[in-house]
């Protein structure tokens, strides 16, 4: 069953066919972002759009671009460059089943003291995570 998706306005509107985890990505630049860690539903395959006409994306670094409504500015989508059929997805934007659990940290060198996620989920630094992504490119 597909799993809905939407920005704050219902501008953006999509659907995806399934989750394959979900992250939390503690970077300065998410951070910034979304006024903390970005908490994202990753899939692998594509997203069908419903409405996507305020979709804007903005280049955030060198490796991924950044989706958001130009209308309600909801933070929506992050997307490697080099790897087409990765999406992860703001989680609040969808409508998620209940059981899912956080599968791995990202950057968390960069992670502030004043928040701690529970759980003993795989936790990774910036460099360790970019060489991650820098293999899976290769593949």
């Amino acid at each position: 069953m597909a799993i809905e998706g939407k920005c704050l306005c219902g501008a953006v509107q999509f659907e995806v066919d399934d989750v394959t985890e979900i992250d939390v990505c503690h970077c300065s630049m998410c951070r910034r972002l979304n006024g903390g860690p970005f908490v994202g539903a990753d899939i692998r395959g594509q997203v069908t759009f419903k409405s996507d006409e305020t979709l804007t994306w903005y280049a955030s670094s060198e490796w991924a671009r950044r989706g958001f409504c130009s209308k309600c500015g909801s933070s929506l989508f992050y997307r490697l460059n080099e790897q087409d059929d990765f999406w992860s997805i703001s989680a609040g934007a969808l409508d998620l089943p209940s059981g899912l659990s956080i599968g791995k940290e990202i950057f968390v060198d960069e992670k502030p003291d004043y928040y701690d996620f529970e759980g003993d989920q795989p936790r990774y630094t910036g460099p360790e995570f970019l060489a991650m992504i820098e293999g899976q490119s290769d593949e």
